[in-house]
């Protein structure tokens, strides 16, 4: 059985050799669920634009006839901080945060279909959601998260040895 896919590790990465985030000083760091970003962002000092991976995880184990899977859910937020009440910054931005999301799609599809990297054998990025942030979610950020899932297999097999 193959380790799950490292998704802190990779997408961190993938924050940090991206020329568009590395550029606008995107901040590679973890968050915990969408709930806490904003403490992240209190960093505004030395940070101003964010990519958070959530290192919270949401699974679930199914069944599909021939075996079980575990599918896990992975997270990632991509915000910039934009002028306060300057909407055409907020929309410079936002389309920035889009294009940062395309392109680690892109990377993503390249990595697993041209590299053949074995980490990302089951990730289902044929069918991504993302979600944008309300024009007053946060004070002065814009942005977006997608969302990628992870159908891997697992041996839930029943092993006498383990019960009393």
């Amino acid at each position: 059985m193959k380790d799950l896919f490292p998704a802190l590790d990779y997408f961190t990465q993938l924050a940090k050799s991206n020329r568009i985030a590395a550029d606008n000083d995107f901040h590679p760091c973890l968050c915990s669920g969408p709930e806490s970003i904003q403490g992240v962002m209190d960093s505004f000092k030395k940070h101003k634009n964010f990519v958070m991976v959530d290192d919270t995880t949401s699974q679930q184990t199914f069944g599909n006839g021939v075996g079980f899977f575990r599918r896990d859910v992975y997270t990632v937020f991509v915000v910039a901080a934009y002028s306060f009440d300057d909407m055409a910054d907020r929309e410079l931005k936002l389309n920035m945060c889009r294009q940062i999301f395309r392109q680690f799609h892109s990377r993503l599809l390249h990595d697993r279909d041209v590299l053949g990297d074995e980490r990302l054998t089951y990730l289902q990025l044929n069918n991504i959601y993302s979600t944008e942030m309300p024009r007053y979610s946060y004070n002065g950020v814009t942005g977006l998260y997608f969302m990628v899932q992870n159908e891997q297999p697992i041996d839930i097999s029943y092993e006498q040895s383990e019960w009393a």
